[in-house]
């Protein structure tokens, strides 16, 4: 009974393993039959997880030729205007897929056969047909994005990027891109990621972009903004400390995020440092006043702050962020001096009239002047209804809270 079952059980092993050889036998004869590679991957699929077949080339060389045989067929017939618009996003979708594929069969086409030799079967062609399509990769890279593959435009540029820096692949390609190309492909890349709110990758795809040159000012921006999406305060810090060398005399915010940094850190006396030395340096820069104003009132010292707005607001009259600061501070004023008033009525409004009254009247012509400038800023006229209520205006309190209904 023993050899009864021990012989049925390699007979069942026999028959997988030919079931599985007849699988990509199958698979061949369609990929050489011209049927498109979906039909190709379908019948292969069964190969990728079986002992037998996973781990060999041609289990992955098959879909990977179906892939770009069929990626050719179309790229010839859109030379003569016979494809549809869907058919770019497709073909950039089988670029892919045959590069995958022949990455994961290049490994396994140099594996030492049962003698010890590598005689590798595929690969000259599987090298022959990347290089070939390379510059095929930053079109589909494209034509994915503009039809909102986000994801798929951003492997598409990352295969492009992927294939000079593979040795075996770049000695194959007629014309080695330069850096700034390949720059301006990552900085391509990095906002496909972007669009699909994977922001690591588009930081990193962003880095590499830098890496290569590609050191525009946009660039600082938008890979600052990723890595604050991605919560990695330190490339924020790095990004900003760069780009503030750079383009800091353009864009204070660069000096703003330095700050911050130490502010988030509570390295109050660091970010002072850093501000007070800004401050110095470029005395008429009202942003900078606009930052250590901030600071201020971090540690607590709203006279301080509101000296440095008003500083702000003196050297730039129309920094809308300066006014509202300003004014709000005004306000916060009024409104701590009203806690600490005197209990007895006479003694109130005495107090009020000398005290509270000229904050509130101060703020009314800042606090309009930073909507009227930034009318989107709805805590303005959040402020100007308690000022006007304070103030006793009736008419300008209505008006203001019409405005806030809008």
């Amino acid at each position: 009974m023993k050899k009864i079952s021990i012989l049925a059980l390699g007979l069942a092993v026999c028959a997988t393993a030919g079931a599985q050889t007849s699988v990509l036998k199958e698979a061949e004869q369609a990929m050489k039959g011209g049927q498109e590679a979906a039909k190709v991957v379908s019948i292969v699929t069964p190969a990728f997880t079986n002992a037998e077949t996973q781990g060999l080339a041609q289990t992955y060389y098959i879909p990977g030729k179906a892939s770009y045989n069929e990626y050719d067929k179309l790229l010839g017939l859109k030379q003569f205007g016979k494809t549809k618009e869907e058919d770019n996003a497709k073909m950039g979708k089988l670029l892919i897929q045959g590069y995958d594929m022949f990455m994961k069969a290049l490994p396994l086409d140099s594996v030492p056969n049962e003698k010890g030799k590598i005689k590798p079967k595929y690969s000259k062609e599987m090298i022959s047909t990347i290089a070939g399509h390379f510059t095929d990769y930053t079109n589909a890279g494209a034509d994915l994005y503009n039809s909102k593959d986000f994801d798929g435009a951003y492997r598409a540029w990352a295969i492009f990027n992927e294939i000079p820096q593979n040795p075996t692949l770049r000695e194959k390609l007629t014309n080695v891109p330069a850096d700034t190309i390949l720059g301006e492909i990552a900085f391509n890349q990095a906002l496909a990621a972007w669009q699909g709110n994977h922001f690591e990758d588009a930081l990193n795809a962003f880095l590499f972009a830098k890496s290569k040159g590609y050191n525009k000012k946009q660039l600082y921006d938008y890979a600052i903004a990723v890595a604050d999406g991605a919560k990695n305060r330190d490339a924020v810090l790095a990004l900003s400390e760069e780009a503030l060398g750079i383009y800091g005399d353009q864009d204070p915010m660069y000096l703003g995020q330095v700050v911050n940094y130490y502010l988030q850190n509570k390295d109050f006396d660091k970010a002072f440092e850093i501000i007070n030395k800004a401050i110095e340096k470029e005395p008429g820069n009202a942003q900078y006043y606009n930052i250590q104003g901030v600071l201020y009132e971090n540690v607590e010292k709203r006279p301080e702050a509101i000296a440095a707005y008003k500083k702000a607001t003196e050297l730039d009259p129309n920094n809308a962020q300066a006014l509202y600061n300003y004014g709000r501070q005004l306000c916060e004023s009024a409104y701590a001096l009203n806690d600490a008033a005197p209990t007895s009525q006479k003694e109130y409004e005495e107090y009020k009239e000398a005290k509270i009254m000229p904050l509130f009247k101060e703020a009314v012509d800042v606090l309009e002047n930073a909507y009227n400038i930034d009318p989107d800023n709805i805590d303005v006229l959040k402020y100007l209804e308690n000022v006007y209520y304070n103030l006793g205006d009736e008419a300008k309190l209505n008006d203001v809270r019409k405005r806030m209904t809008y």
